[in-house]
C-alpha cells in the first residue's frame, strides 16, 4: 500500500491555494451576498470564516484522536458552534481572514506531516460524520470546504 501522508498533504495543500483562489478576488459587496438563509445565515464572508473557525476546532479532535482519545465529545453543539463562531471573525480584513484560513491549513499540514501511515487508520468519533478513521475526518477537512465553495459560487452566480 502507498503512504497516504504525501498525497493527502498535497490535496490539503491545492484546495487550500484554490480557496484563496476563490476569495482573493472578491469585492466587498461579493462578500456580503448571502450564501445560507435558513439553520445558519451566513454571507459568502461568513463561510470563509466557518472554514477558519471549524479547521482549528477539526485540530483538536485529530490531536485527540491521535493521543488514543475517543474523538468529538459527546456534547459538541454543532449547530450552536455553526451559530456563534463565525461572527467571532467579523472584526478581521479580507486579507486577514485569508491569512487565519492559510495558517490553520498549514497547520492541518503540519499536523499530517507528524503522523506514521498507520495513524490515518485511528478510529475516532467526528461529530458530523460519525465514527471512522482519522484519514477520513482529515480529508473532510478539504472536502467540506470544496462543498461550501460550491454553495458561494453558486450564491454569486444568483446574485448578479
Amino acid at each position: 500500500m502507498a503512504a497516504r501522508k504525501p498525497e493527502i498533504m498535497e490535496a490539503l495543500s491545492s484546495a487550500a491555494d484554490g480557496t484563496v483562489q476563490l476569495f482573493v478576488k472578491l469585492t466587498p459587496e461579493q462578500l456580503q451576498t448571502p450564501v445560507y438563509s435558513e439553520e445558519v445565515r451566513w454571507t459568502v464572508r461568513q463561510v470563509l470564516a466557518h472554514l477558519v473557525t471549524i479547521e482549528k476546532t477539526m485540530h483538536w479532535l485529530f490531536r485527540n484522536i491521535l493521543d488514543g482519545g475517543p474523538g468529538s465529545p459527546d456534547d459538541f453543539d454543532v449547530a450552536r458552534f455553526n451559530r456563534t463562531q463565525p461572527q467571532k471573525l467579523d472584526h478581521l480584513s479580507l486579507k486577514q481572514l485569508l491569512q487565519r484560513f492559510k495558517t490553520v491549513r498549514e497547520e492541518t499540514i503540519a499536523i499530517v506531516a507528524g503522523m506514521a501511515d498507520t495513524d490515518f487508520d485511528r478510529e475516532g468519533w467526528h461529530v458530523f460524520l460519525g465514527r471512522d478513521r482519522l484519514e477520513r475526518f482529515i480529508r473532510w477537512a478539504y472536502e467540506h470546504a470544496r462543498l461550501h465553495e460550491d454553495d458561494v459560487r453558486k450564491a454569486l452566480a444568483t446574485s448578479i
